[in-house]
């Protein structure tokens, strides 16, 4: 029997597909420009394998390899017979779990009006089902944060390695809190780099199946994973979006430390390793909170009685956790000076992420202003050249053609300086400090192989270009307000 299936006369393209059907399964008769192409299809979705083509009512997913699986179902990396473009199409593998599925394509659709790119959000391109299976397609990204570190050898990342994931994350924290959603599931599984050839510090946010609006939220709701859950919702009191600002300070230690800041498998040496970081709960918390007394008090014998399990006692690490904070800038050997400062600044930004009261949490737009995100503070290090051509070469390699955001603005406070006070810098100085990309550096580190591979990226030439316009705006502005203020 021969049927036309569907036609899609979206844009200029018409996309014809014709069903053939037989007892054995399916064949699909598409047509791709000039030239007529067949697929075959399986007649259960259970068991798909590598080959199998998938049909939607735009494209023909064929299915190159299964990259993942979890509780959802599997990841299967594929190519689009329509494009030719590669993408990876989220294949649910239980009817159980079709509310949750809805609910992330209720989700995707939300935020759906941001451009994906900007927000350094993963791009959702549609929905679709097949034999009884719900399918999500995404743009292919190229493997998250703990596989990097996995690649690494578990070296730490570099303090300036850091920041460039650190502000778009923010970025899109920013993006999601103007839109009311809450992720509520960041962690580095679910942070993806777009390109780690060409762009080695380009990340995305992924999977939105747990998020929320935040109209939703019930008091109480079981949120986050261990070691990555806000003490707001693990001692029950009510929360916000901060609950994700949380999330991004728990993976910038976990890039920093190549360990959880907070243990992962169990509560209460979750809430005890709080306590001993970052301090207690203020009185109002304890009293408000709805679990309070699951960690408060009780003794342990009493909390196994309570919670009908035993806490773990001992927390197993392969390095030595700071016992503060604080204890994160002298963590490792002492580097130069602007490296050390540089971690000074870092901390600052960690204490504003994960201050325990969700209410006096820093928001993400605020976080974005900071030194350490800014690099305000380099600007009085101008002498470790080396330092500032990687930090600036790795937060060009992620930085948006349409965004300066990232350049300290003189009219606002950075470190040291009054609101309005121009930094005491020359236009030399600041040409070494905005192209310090252009100067050879002759150490041999990890991180220069990915200084380098982002400095030889067009992008890059672009923003140096740009930078050259900016620096003539910001040394025009503060010979401007130098001027006014010899006046005065």
């Amino acid at each position: 029997m021969y049927s036309i299936c569907y036609v899609n006369t979206a844009g200029t393209n018409v996309f014809l597909t014709i069903e053939c059907k037989t007892n054995a399964g399916s064949f699909f008769i598409y047509k791709k420009g000039s030239l007529l192409r067949s697929v075959y299809v399986t007649p259960t979705g259970r068991d798909i394998q590598p080959g199998q083509t998938l049909i939607s009512s735009s494209s023909c997913y064929s299915i190159v390899e299964f990259i993942g699986e979890g509780c959802f179902g599997r990841v299967a990396k594929c190519k689009n017979l329509s494009t030719d473009e590669i993408v990876a199409l989220k294949i649910k593998k239980d009817i159980a779990y079709v509310q949750d599925k809805e609910k992330e394509v209720f989700m995707l659709n939300v935020i759906g009006i941001l451009n994906s790119d900007h927000t350094n959000i993963v791009t959702f391109f549609e929905r679709f089902e097949y034999m009884g299976q719900i399918c999500l397609a995404f743009e292919m990204l190229d493997g998250h944060l703990y596989q990097l570190l996995e690649q690494r050898g578990w070296k730490p990342m570099a303090i300036n390695e850091i920041r460039p994931i650190a502000k778009q994350l923010l970025g899109a924290l920013d993006a999601l809190k103007g839109l009311g959603v809450m992720h509520t599931d960041i962690k580095p599984d679910n942070i993806m780099l777009v390109n780690r050839h060409d762009q080695p510090l380009r990340v995305k946010l992924i999977d939105f199946g747990a998020a929320l609006l935040a109209s939703d939220v019930q008091l109480g709701m079981d949120i986050q994973p261990l070691g990555y859950r806000a003490p707001e919702v693990a001692l029950g009191l009510p929360f916000t979006e901060a609950v994700d600002v949380w999330g991004v300070g728990c993976v910038l230690a976990y890039l920093y430390l190549t360990d959880n800041l907070f243990p992962v498998d169990c509560e209460y040496q979750i809430m005890k390793s709080m306590v001993e970081v970052l301090g207690l709960p203020e009185g109002h918390q304890l009293r408000a909170g709805l679990f309070s007394e699951c960690y408060f008090k009780l003794e342990k014998a009493e909390y196994t009685a309570a919670n009908n399990m035993k806490p773990v006692e001992q927390r197993n690490s392969l390095i030595e956790l700071p016992s503060s904070l604080d204890a994160l800038v002298h963590i490792y050997p002492k580097g130069e000076a602007a490296e050390l400062e540089d971690r000074r600044e870092f901390v600052h930004l960690m204490k504003g992420l994960l201050h325990i009261d969700g209410d006096r949490r820093i928001c993400p737009r605020q976080a974005m202003q900071q030194s350490f995100i800014t690099m305000a503070h380099l600007i009085e290090h101008l002498d470790s050249t080396d330092y500032l051509t990687r930090s600036r070469t790795f937060m060009s390699g992620c930085q948006r053609e349409d965004s300066i955001d990232w350049v300290p603005s003189p009219t606002k406070s950075t470190a040291g300086l009054a609101v309005g006070e121009p930094p005491s810098v020359s236009s030399s100085q600041a040409t070494m400090l905005f192209h310090a990309g252009s100067h050879e550096d002759t150490t041999n580190t990890g991180s220069d192989s990915i200084a380098a591979a982002i400095a030889s990226s067009s992008r890059s030439r672009k923003m140096l270009r740009r930078a050259q316009r900016l620096l003539n705006r910001i040394t025009a502005t503060c010979n401007s307000c130098c001027k006014t203020r010899v006046e005065e």
